[in-house]
């Protein structure tokens, strides 16, 4: 029953501003443009999203993708993103789980991701670092008697 979700980069995805009562499209900036560049780290996420949001008003939202697109008869079915807190215009909280079938948002399939490739280039680098060392001789100074 846990099947995987293909996100769709390519097109522009929904913005919902989540209230109480219904989920209503946020009017100043209904679509938003991500990439997978966007989102390969949660500080670097934050920091996209902060763009948009300093002039919005505090509360939880929605980003959506167009999971299958509509034609003339049909409208296109939506799959919730991400789900993150905004309080002052600023990203405060991405959620982790949905609070209502308490599923995990497919972004954090691109955060984990991410992590794993950073923590490879990390390794990386630490090894080529010990090669230098290894392969390098000190070189010390004469002192200059006065």
């Amino acid at each position: 029953m846990d099947e995987e979700i293909k996100v769709n980069f390519s097109k522009p995805m929904l913005v919902l501003k989540i209230r109480d009562t219904y989920k209503a499209p946020y009017h100043k900036n209904k679509f938003l443009n991500i990439n997978k560049k966007n989102i390969d780290s949660k500080t670097g996420l934050k920091k996209f999203l902060q763009q948009y949001t300093i002039n919005w008003s505090s509360g939880t939202y929605d980003i959506q993708f167009v999971l299958v697109p509509g034609d003339y008869f049909k409208e296109p079915v939506y799959s919730t993103l991400m789900r993150f807190d905004v309080r002052d215009g600023k990203v405060v909280k991405v959620w982790k789980a949905s609070p209502y079938s308490k599923r995990e948002y497919p972004i954090w399939e691109y955060l984990k991701s991410g992590r794993k490739k950073r923590s490879r280039a990390r390794k990386r680098k630490a090894k080529l670092r010990k090669a230098l060392k290894k392969g390098k001789k000190k070189v010390s100074k004469k002192k200059v008697k006065k």
